[in-house]
């Protein structure tokens, strides 16, 4: 009963449903809320909230600003809100967000990194690791050019 009325509130406004019945391979954007009940192999970001029913499965990263997870979900998630694990609810992997609920019974292996602070933090070393990774790349590149000019000699 902790979060029944914002679950009411997160139902009402559900743009895009997953079946119970529908097997979806690859990636899901969309931009507002988002209800999986059957099963996704690919990340799933929504600028809206993102609720997992007690049949649904997600292999693979999950963004949104409020998650529910009443099914399980095999990746890292972040959200800007509120994450809650309901008992039913299964998590293998890392959690980024702002609060979070485990409810008794509920399945959470991997590490959680809570508050506003930490999650800005995480989001620009992030951006700064993928820039380095993109210059170490372009540089590498340009001496493996260098290199096969040398050795055509």
């Amino acid at each position: 009963m902790l979060g029944k009325k914002t679950t009411d509130q997160i139902n009402a406004k559900i743009s895009s449903i997953i079946g119970s019945d529908m097997v979806v391979e690859g990636d899901i954007k969309a931009k507002e809320a988002v209800r999986v009940e059957g099963s996704v192999t690919g990340d799933v970001e929504t600028e809206g909230a993102l609720i997992i029913s007690s049949t649904g499965k997600v292999k693979g990263n999950v963004k949104g600003s409020n998650i529910i997870i009443g099914g399980s979900v095999e990746g890292d998630l972040t959200s800007g809100g509120r994450t809650e694990v309901a008992s039913t609810g299964k998590v293998i992997g890392n959690i980024r967000t702002k609060s979070l609920i485990v409810d008794e019974n509920a399945v959470f292996q991997g590490q959680c990194t809570m508050n506003a602070e930490g999650l800005a933090s995480l989001a620009q070393a992030q951006a700064e690791q993928e820039t380095k990774t993109q210059e170490t790349d372009t540089t590498t590149e340009q001496d493996n050019r260098k290199d096969n000019k040398w050795n055509k000699r």
